[in-house]
């Protein structure tokens, strides 16, 4: 059933990265690089709670704490009333005072991407990145929580990648955190990791299922956070409302196609390995 708001929404940030990670097509990125303003980033988040958004993701296409007004924004967020939010880092810009301020702003929940079981794996997936210099900021950000006495943001390090080394993985972590395991995906058209199912009479996509918004950090709205190069514009929030843009021309026309599997009028979405 179709909802006149959408009830999660991800806002990316910044898309700049420290990084070059081996999963990520980043050198297939052609829009601009940038940052969201404290300013825009208010505007829309009042609007958000307004309209009754029960989820903020802050993070998009880059590393979310090379953002100076980050934690600025998830403390806004909450202080106005948005019941949860969620955020995704490679953890190597986290120091004492960027872990502790974490820990202040009330973020819930914070996922790690930390691809590698020894230095060697790690530093080849994760270009540019050390795993011992990471490792010891997730341990920090831990002993920070443990020593505020706080039980968020939850703390979720995810391994992607093979079920073999995960279990590895997983008796490296032991209990000192969560963890949690993924697949390799394709990023839409970034990557060739796996098969789309375009045999299939009936695909579907969550992302139209589920009333959720994806918004870059220029205000400019896209179907998912696998069009990471912007192809697909819905909406601009620097132009208009949450609610223009999620009740607007090209947002009703995309559920169109997608509810008549129309794909091959949306070539991102007719090869996307998430269309299922």
């Amino acid at each position: 059933m179709f909802s006149e708001f959408p009830k999660e929404v991800r806002i990316e940030n910044t898309n700049r990265c420290n990084a070059v990670c081996t999963m990520c097509p980043r050198e297939l990125l052609k829009r601009g690089i940038g940052t969201m303003s404290t300013e825009f980033f208010n505007s829309i988040a009042d609007q958000l709670k307004a309209g009754g958004t029960e989820e903020l993701h802050l993070q998009g296409y880059g590393e979310p704490f090379l953002d100076k007004g980050i934690l600025e924004k998830i403390r806004y967020a909450k202080e106005i009333g948005i019941p949860y939010t969620f955020m995704v880092t490679n953890a190597s810009i986290m120091d004492e005072e960027v872990c502790e301020g974490i820990v202040k702003s009330g973020l819930d929940k914070l996922k790690i991407s930390f691809y590698g079981i020894n230095p060697e794996e790690y530093e080849t997936v994760h270009k540019g990145l050390s795993y011992e210099k990471v490792q010891e900021n997730v341990k920090r950000l831990l002993s920070v929580k443990k020593r505020l006495k706080s039980k968020t943001p939850v703390v979720d390090v995810k391994y992607i990648g093979s079920l073999p080394k995960f279990l590895i993985f997983a008796l490296q972590w032991g209990l000192k955190t969560r963890i949690s395991y993924a697949r390799l995906h394709n990023y839409a058209d970034g990557r060739s990791y796996n098969k789309p199912r375009k045999e299939r009479q009936s695909r579907s996509c969550v992302m139209v299922r589920e009333p959720v918004m994806q918004v870059l950090w220029d205000g400019k709205v896209v179907p998912c956070c696998y069009d990471f190069d912007g192809k697909m514009i819905l909406g601009d929030l620097s132009k208009t409302t949450v609610t223009g843009v999620w009740n607007g021309k090209e947002y009703n026309e995309f559920r169109r196609i997608h509810r008549d599997q129309e794909f091959d009028k949306l070539p991102l979405c007719l090869n996307c390995d998430k269309l299922k």
